[in-house]
């Protein structure tokens, strides 16, 4: 029974049982893990299976997410630790049960400057659009407000569309 049919996915101590643990981009090695719990992206609304997909991201310290944005809005609930929330200009230090609501595109990244591993679930919409970098007037426009101390554009691997385009 795939993720998509269970009722219960129970933790286990490396992460939950049947989720395989994957990065940003198949085959593609990163620091940050991620999880996907229940669904899985769509390429419509009517596809069969959930109308959601959830996610848990584990970042190490001194590790980042990729700095991003996209269309579709997305909703973090912190599991563990404590990381910085990078959401536009804004910067937020971020703990275990904290939410952070991303709207649509808002650049933004995740950040764990700490000593301890840093997770968050993360919900969005199963059937989405796809991650996009930051032109470069946005990058500069970021890099000289509040979040330009604590961003790294290459903290982790591009979007796939950035990546399509460079081939």
């Amino acid at each position: 029974m795939d993720r998509m049919q269970r009722s219960r996915i129970a933790r286990n101590g490396t992460g939950w049982e049947g989720v395989e643990r994957e990065g940003y981009v198949p085959g593609v090695a990163t620091n940050v893990v991620r999880h996907t719990l229940v669904g899985g992206r769509k390429d419509a609304p009517g596809d069969p299976g959930p109308s959601s997909e959830v996610r848990y991201f584990e970042v190490p310290p001194g590790a980042v997410t990729r700095l991003e944005k996209h269309g579709h809005e997305h909703f973090v609930i912190v599991g563990a630790g404590v990381g910085l929330a990078v959401v536009g200009e804004q910067v937020f230090e971020v703990r275990q049960h904290d939410v952070v609501y991303v709207g649509p595109f808002e650049p933004h990244q995740f950040v764990n400057r700490g000593s301890e591993p840093f997770g968050f679930f993360c919900i969005v919409a199963a059937a989405r659009d796809f991650s996009q970098p930051l032109a470069p007037d946005e990058l500069a426009k970021l890099a000289a407000s509040p979040a330009g101390a604590v961003i790294d554009p290459d903290g982790a691997p591009p979007p796939r569309a950035a990546v399509r385009a460079a081939r």
